[in-house]
């Protein structure tokens, strides 16, 4: 053991993040193979680099690596486990530990870039229904955890990185049940073999945005979830890398995983950009990742490779995604990681998101089977647009569960398309219980919240978009976008009409609901702006800020710029604000803390380079 490195012991979690020896712990590191030799690692041993890689990740201040256990090397024969290449596994496990690295092994990979790298006896058996491949799944997982059941440096068990798109077709089919049995039997081994360990399973951003039953609100058999985020792969019409949407996406998934689980951002980078928007984009997201609640982060990937095996010879610009070049130079993004990783782990270490007065509650989804009558379209842009809207209107805030709404001042339901009577009969006794509630509509009929509770009727509709095509609302003039299709014409029956639309109806409403308070919006807001360039458009985010101020929530940190974030975190009477400019230009700011002083002083002027990022402290 090097003489400056401290020996790893075991974590733990709680309230979402790792503790270790007592305190709070981050997590920081990469995702790797090596240069040489890509995937082919365990096949073409070379542990001085291994040693090499692991020493200069240590130097520069990273604490974790993930690696991946190619399946088809461990287990070359159905049952028989290859001896070599489990004594290869202990050795890489060893040498990271020399170093004083943490390690996150990705188990059943089969899937890597792409393209499969499938055991030869597999057959293309069904993972999840052939009974035989799923002992074989079990069996494996346990005998990998039994492998490391004495290393003292394994933060946690990856069950299987996007495992999903082994069978992307079977995997779609399976139920939330079927998906939890999985997870819960996968989970059950590795425990049985390695009693301290921790267990996930790491996907993309469908794991938030698609339709699949691997999902956080699922992962009740794991310890924590893994999510990968990318800007080039969303559905939400993110314009460029550098735009403000890109840097504010993966934060995003946290905040929606962390409502179920605690997250941990296991593939963190970008693709398609030069190396000075790569540092950028890096820079903004990896703090605001922290800001949301991130346990930890690994970025996609270490190293440059210089290998042409698969799977680079058919997806060769996935060899330039390392943070280091292939000749051993820094890239600009490995500065920029550098620096977010030194606060993550020093300074802003115990700082945690703190209670927020603003809830996001999304209705359960109409489950697509009942023909004619389903709900059309998905409303997982709404989520995304409405997280963006309360960033911007620097409003704290968190993803609410459905039975636990009475927490927050001011409850958001955006752009709803379907609302079932349980969700009707909660969001009726938050609001009589003296909650405020905005809700915003998107289906002529199944997303209609009742007329009690709104104080509004369906009078008729009508399939003409320039009727209800805007609104004006304390001076703001907000366009609506719709999709095509019937357009709800509200009549009010006791709610005041605070806006309505170029034809007269109610476009804005407030009633009265017991003791509390439940605004209608009879448009799409949030799901219409997903469109390129269309959150510029107009100040979306301040009908959200208008009413947070009637629903009296106080913000604790604030900026009169909209693409600047302002999460502020506690650590027992400790604050810190986490200010985050997602612009790619520079911006000039000014910093208020209500109250008291920001920065120093009351108002203070900033200056922020293109996704630059400032903290901000003080004591409550």
């Amino acid at each position: 053991m090097d003489g400056s490195v401290t020996p790893p012991t075991r974590v733990s979690l709680a309230d979402g993040t790792f503790r270790r020896d007592g305190g709070p712990y981050f997590a920081a590191g990469f995702n790797y193979h090596p240069s040489q030799a890509g995937c082919a690692y365990w096949r073409a041993w070379d542990p001085r680099t291994l040693d090499a890689d692991f020493r200069r990740m240590a130097e520069l201040g990273f604490n974790t690596v993930r690696f991946f256990v190619f399946w088809a090397d461990f287990e070359p024969a159905e049952g028989v486990y290859e001896a070599e290449k489990t004594g290869r596994l202990r050795e890489l496990v060893r040498i990271a530990e020399r170093h004083g690295l943490y390690c996150l092994p990705s188990l059943l990979t089969i899937w890597m870039n792409g393209q499969r790298f499938e055991p030869p006896w597999r057959r293309g058996r069904d993972l999840w229904h052939d009974e035989s491949m799923v002992e074989r799944q079990r069996a494996f997982v346990e005998h990998i955890a039994g492998v490391l059941r004495d290393a003292p440096n394994i933060l946690a068990y990856d069950l299987g990185d996007e495992v999903i798109h082994v069978d992307s077709e079977a995997s779609a089919a399976l139920s939330p049940d079927e998906v939890r049995r999985w997870w819960a039997l996968l989970a059950g081994a590795i425990r049985a073999a390695d009693p301290a360990a921790l267990v996930l399973q790491a996907n993309e951003a469908t794991a938030v945005t698609g339709g699949h039953a691997f999902r956080p609100e699922h992962a009740g058999p794991l310890d924590l979830v893994g999510l990968h985020g990318f800007p080039v792969w969303t559905p939400f019409h993110i314009e460029a890398v550098d735009s403000v949407k890109a840097s504010s996406f993966v934060p995003y998934l946290v905040r929606r995983g962390r409502a179920d689980a605690a997250v941990l951002v296991d593939e963190l980078g970008s693709y398609g950009c030069d190396e000075a928007t790569a540092a950028r984009y890096l820079r903004a997201t990896a703090h605001s990742a922290f800001a949301a609640g991130a346990a930890g982060t690994t970025v996609w990937c270490w190293q440059d490779f210089t290998t042409e095996d698969k799977p680079y010879a058919l997806r060769p610009n996935e060899r330039f995604v390392g943070l280091v070049a292939a000749d051993g130079r820094l890239k600009p993004a490995m500065d920029a990681y550098r620096e977010f990783t030194a606060r993550a782990t020093g300074e802003l270490a115990g700082f945690a998101p703190a209670p927020a007065a603003v809830g996001v509650f999304l209705p359960e989804e109409d489950p697509g089977d009942a023909a004619y009558l389903a709900t059309g379209g998905s409303g997982e842009a709404a989520a995304f647009y409405a997280h963006l809207l309360l960033q911007r209107a620097h409003l704290p805030y968190a993803f609410a569960q459905p039975d636990e709404l009475d927490r927050y001042a001011l409850v958001i339901c955006p752009s709803v398309r379907h609302l079932s009577l349980p969700d009707q009969q909660r969001l009726r006794a938050y609001v009589a219980g003296g909650g405020t509630l905005l809700y915003s509509t998107g289906d002529l009929l199944h997303a209609f919240g009742g007329e009690d509770l709104f104080g509004v009727r369906i009078r008729d509709y009508t399939l003409d978009p320039a009727a209800t095509g805007s609104f004006t609302w304390q001076g703001v003039r907000y366009p609506v976008h719709r999709p095509p299709g019937q357009i709800p014409l509200l009549e009010a029956v006791g709610a005041d009409v605070l806006a309505a639309f170029p034809d007269g109806a109610p476009a804005l409403t407030r009633h009265r609901y017991g003791h509390g308070t439940a605004y209608h919006l009879s448009a799409p807001l949030e799901e219409g702006i997903n469109a390129p360039y269309r959150l510029e458009e107009a100040p979306w985010h301040l009908l959200y800020a208008g009413l947070a101020d009637a629903a009296g929530v106080e913000r604790e940190f604030t900026a009169d710029e909209p693409s600047v974030e302002t999460t502020v975190l506690h650590r027992g009477a400790e604050r810190c604000a986490v200010v985050v400019n997602h612009a790619p230009t520079t911006v000039f700011t000014t910093l208020r803390r209500p109250g008291g002083p920001a920065a120093g002083r009351p108002g203070t002027e900033v200056v922020l380079e293109p996704k630059g990022v400032l903290l901000v402290r003080w004591n409550a």
